[in-house]
């Protein structure tokens, strides 16, 4: 299954193609094959997915006779780090690579931000093509150029924009995941939907069984339209200076969450999108924005995914505001003592409260962290 015309990403800077559909390398191998010809090639993976899928991308692209390099790193939020940025560096300089030459990020997350970021800077830019392997990777984080490490301050504080030559979504790489890394995924797509788009909004309502039994054509579906959306964007606003910033519904205090709880296997990303989908929406019901029934519904759906709804979930401590917001104060949004935050009007219609006050997310995170 491959979309006969991909989602395409155009920008001020770049051009590229988002393949969406199921054993897509080797469906694309002509392709790949013109475009890696006498190229060096390497695979940066995790030791996780290395185990789980790197033989099933083997024999995907069996056929182009290519004889890749391989670096793994270990897996999880720890790896977005200085010392294995530096790993990659050294490594891909080592090899004696050129910026004719092509990186595959091969992984999720974690994997695509830390090796587009390293392409951005090895000889100030080599050819990236990214292979996502999670569904939140897919849906989100492998289109729009964004890459990043985490500094001991704040997530994906260091970082820039550097575009891929091609993204390939192949969901059968996500046949593997455990049920709890497939769902985290589910936030950023409702992240997507309750910011852009009430109809895809009401298309996980009307399909929440088929998407916890991972059905094929809802993934492609969802796929199709969180990065059809996301692709709009970028192209609006490449560098995130205003509409771009909607994108991080959730994101502010998802970010401060998994910053307070180390990057650690606690707290996943989307997990920490997903309380912090909660708590921004009921700061916009607290503001007069959005109504208490779709407040409820909102609830409800990441329930019903699985996913957390309440700090207390991750932790039974009660959270330490104070340190919170310490890590909220290091956001991008910052302005002054301010910070702008993404709220709801209703579904489907996300916008940017600017100026908010530190002060007042104080009192309202104590009442909602109590």
């Amino acid at each position: 299954m491959i979309r006969n015309k991909p989602v395409d990403i155009i920008s001020k800077k770049t051009s590229y193609e988002i393949w969406i559909g199921k054993n897509l390398l080797k469906k694309k191998n002509n392709d790949l094959k013109e475009i890696l010809a006498k190229k060096k090639i390497a695979i940066i993976t995790d030791k996780n997915v290395h185990t789980s899928q790197y033989s099933n991308l083997l024999d995907q692209i069996s056929d182009l006779e290519i004889n890749p390099h391989l670096l793994l790193i270990e897996p999880g939020e720890s790896s977005k780090s200085w010392e294995v940025l530096k790993k990659v560096l050294d490594w891909l300089t080592e090899l004696n690579f050129d910026r004719t030459d092509y990186i595959i990020a091969f992984g999720g997350g974690v994997v695509g931000d830390l090796v587009s970021l390293a392409a951005s800077l090895f000889r100030r830019g080599i050819n990236l093509i990214q292979v996502p392997t999670t569904f939140l990777s897919q849906v989100d984080s492998s289109v729009g150029g964004k890459t990043a490490i985490n500094s001991g301050f704040a997530k994906n504080s260091i970082g820039s924009f550097y575009h891929p030559k091609a993204v390939f979504c192949d969901i059968s790489f996500l046949s593997t995941l455990s049920d709890r890394n497939f769902l985290a995924g589910y936030a950023e797509v409702l992240k997507m939907a309750l910011v852009f788009d009430r109809d895809l909004y009401q298309f996980l309502i009307e399909n929440q069984e088929f998407i916890l039994s991972r059905d094929e054509g809802v993934l492609i579906h969802i796929i199709e339209r969180s990065l059809g959306l996301k692709s709009k964007i970028v192209e609006i606003d490449e560098t995130e200076q205003e509409e771009r910033a909607l994108l991080n519904f959730g994101h502010t205090f998802g970010h401060a969450l998994e910053s307070y709880f180390n990057y650690s296997h606690k707290l996943l990303h989307g997990e920490a999108v997903s309380l912090g989908i909660v708590l921004a929406a009921h700061f916009s019901y607290e503001e007069g924005y959005l109504s208490q029934l779709k407040l409820d519904e909102i609830k409800e759906l990441l329930k019903t995914m699985k996913l957390p709804t309440g700090a207390t979930q991750i932790d039974n401590h009660k959270l330490d505001v104070v340190k919170l917001l310490s890590f909220m104060k290091q956001d991008k949004k910052v302005v002054g003592n301010n910070i702008n935050l993404i709220l709801l009007k209703d579904i489907g219609n996300g916008f940017i409260e600017k100026n908010v006050s530190f002060k007042k997310l104080e009192n309202f995170l104590q009442l909602q962290l109590s």
